[in-house]
């Protein structure tokens, strides 16, 4: 019921802000009263995928081109005419710190004064690097709670370190994980300093009372994360999805189907019933980030499972040792207990309602990076959804838009609407990920793909690719420089605005064609003849090319991909393929990947 009605005081916001877009996008032949007059309004999401720094950094400056406030932005407005907006892992950082410091613009909180938040810095890195010695012995001889003394903030100040927020939750008869040591350390490090501890008591619940979501003056956020069973390393695309909202935590997957009072968590109940005192302050803003990127229980499967050969021999037993410790000990999740769904009548799964904690994770890792699931629900009746794909240092190939797609089909996906979307060799070789590319264009063809009356929003799928800067960093690189930082939000505003339209002069407009077509639909309207252009020109047609052995190029030009000589536009330098092949070792290498190959040289 909240979010039913902040949607709809959001809307005399979003309804405005449309038509002001659209009265300035160029449209041809187009009725404004169109949306003036409307009885319906339209429901328009934004959805950032996770991938670390590289996610947050990149889906910055994809943000920033839709801002009305950011300088000469070519689709500034759609953020404004959005309703919705989403975040997981990388993305659910950018939401975080942009509410919690009440939705600056990228330009203010970023650009204009780069070093008081948002440092990524060695100097400011979450791991304190200063004893490589000690940190290896604690890992050689698993000693897990001497190995998280080397998080940088660990103690600080007077009782403000990283080490007191851990006693405090612990002391309160709360157990914490690796996520919590996560969760502070990114908010030392992103949070503005003078902040009450960078924002230690702050609940994810508070986002209420920040002006810009109580005057719906932004879209409404929400975050995801992932539930795992119980005794269980097993994740899919079929494992529950959580998504937090300012008013709950709660899920429509079918093993969960219901929300709990996010203010509340931390409160015993069964069956929703708090079953003794009701408790605050569980919410912490921090934790829920690290939740969405807790990704540590993945590296058991990906980095020492037996048929993994990126480490062998003593490297890989000792690696394999500590993350077996931290898995059978539960350190590698985020633990939500007790749990708020305990007892429920809604859910249909007894690992769920039959625990006394909630196993949580990083909600990309069963490979749906991008949170379209949660947000694409037919509850929800979304009529335009912007995904943004800054997964992976190869280069996004669809396969996270792929992911929600088959996802719909799954016991857990019943009430995820996602338009027809191809395979990735169809996306390689129509170079779907080289502009943006519209999917579910027509809503006639969409009637099988249809639940309990509600068609699947039109998808416009945004693929990172280079045009100022080499934007692929790994996942696991941890620092930034000021000159890096910058580069990566320019370039994150370049793939957003083809270069601010550099290679797309009419995507203003055919961005506001695809604005009106549900609408139009709705009311029975025809397509002008300019909006019929654009969806020719940025509709997949359907056409697909599946082909197992297809060799995808890897360097990129203007409107598609090669394996010959590309440019970098913004600084107008040419790069050969055996330059670009690399180019995804920029900046620094994990620490834990520079500790485990030191290691490895030993042997």
């Amino acid at each position: 019921m909240n979010e039913r009605e902040w949607i709809e005081s959001r809307h005399d916001k979003t309804n405005a802000a449309i038509l002001h877009y659209l009265e300035n996008a160029g449209l041809e032949d187009f009725d404004l009263s169109l949306i003036s007059d409307s009885n319906l309004s339209i429901n328009i999401a934004l959805a950032f995928s996770g991938g670390g720094y590289r996610a947050m950094l990149s889906g910055a400056g994809q943000l920033a081109a839709l801002d009305n406030r950011s300088s000469n932005a070519l689709l500034g407005g759609v953020l404004q005419s959005s309703s919705y907006i989403a975040g997981l892992s990388g993305g659910s950082w950018l939401l975080s710190l942009l509410y919690f410091q009440n939705f600056p613009s990228i330009d203010e909180v970023v650009l204009e004064d780069p070093y008081s938040v948002w440092d990524l810095t060695a100097s400011n890195s979450l791991v304190n690097t200063s004893n490589y010695v000690t940190l290896l012995w604690s890992i050689i001889t698993t000693n897990y709670y001497k190995a998280i003394t080397h998080a940088r903030y660990w103690i600080y100040g007077d009782n403000e370190g990283i080490s007191n927020d851990v006693a405090e939750k612990q002391a309160a008869g709360f157990p914490t994980s690796l996520t919590d040591v996560w969760g502070r350390g990114l908010a030392h490090q992103l949070f503005p300093e003078g902040t009450n501890n960078w924002l230690s008591g702050a609940t994810w619940s508070d986002i209420r009372q920040i002006s810009s979501f109580a005057n719906h003056e932004m879209p409404f956020p929400l975050v995801t994360a992932l539930a795992r069973r119980p005794s269980s390393l097993v994740y899919d695309l079929n494992s529950p999805i959580v998504e937090f909202n300012p008013y709950e935590m709660g899920s429509f997957d079918t093993s969960i189907n219901t929300f709990h009072d996010v203010k509340y968590l931390g409160t015993k109940v069964s069956n929703g019933v708090a079953n003794g005192t009701c408790i605050q302050g569980f919410d912490n803003a921090a934790f829920v980030l690290g939740t969405s990127s807790s990704l540590f229980n993945q590296y058991l499967n990906t980095l020492a499972c037996d048929d993994c050969d990126t480490y062998t021999g003593l490297t890989k037993f000792f690696l394999k040792r500590f993350l077996t410790y931290m898995s059978k000990n539960y350190i590698d999740i985020a633990l939500y207990k007790p749990n708020p769904f305990f007892g429920s009548k809604f859910s249909s799964s007894d690992n769920i309602t039959n625990s006394e904690t909630l196993y949580l994770m990083d909600g990309g890792l069963a490979g749906e990076i991008i949170p379209l699931s949660t947000l694409m629900v037919k509850e929800r009746a979304l009529d335009l959804v912007f995904a943004f794909d800054n997964n992976g240092a190869k280069w996004p190939n669809g396969e996270a838009v792929i992911s929600t797609y088959e996802r719909q089909f799954t016991y857990e996906g019943k009430s995820t609407v996602c338009p027809y979307i191809p395979g990735e060799s169809t996306f390689g070789y129509f170079n779907l990920t080289a502009k943006p590319t519209f999917f579910g264009c027509d809503a006639k063809n969409l009637t099988d793909l249809s639940k309990d009356g509600v068609v699947p929003p039109i998808v416009v799928y945004i693929a990172n690719r280079p045009f100022e800067f080499y934007s692929n960093t790994s996942t696991t690189k941890l620092t930034y420089t000021d000159q890096e930082k910058k580069g990566m939000i320019t370039n994150g505003f370049d793939v957003a605005s083809q270069l601010n339209g550099t290679f797309g002069e009419d995507l203003r407009a055919c961005i506001g064609c695809a604005m009106i077509r549900r609408e139009q639909e709705r009311q029975g309207i025809e397509q002008s003849d300019q909006c019929k252009q654009c969806f020719e020109n940025y509709c997949w047609d359907g056409q697909t090319y599946e082909n197992p052995n297809y060799y995808q190029p890897i360097n990129f030009t203007g409107d598609g991909l090669t394996n010959g000589t590309m440019k970098l536009w913004g600084n107008n330098t040419y790069i050969s393929s055996s330059a670009t092949a690399t180019s995804s070792s920029l900046g620094t290498t994990s620490i834990f990947v520079k500790i485990f190959n030191w290691i490895k040289s030993l042997f």
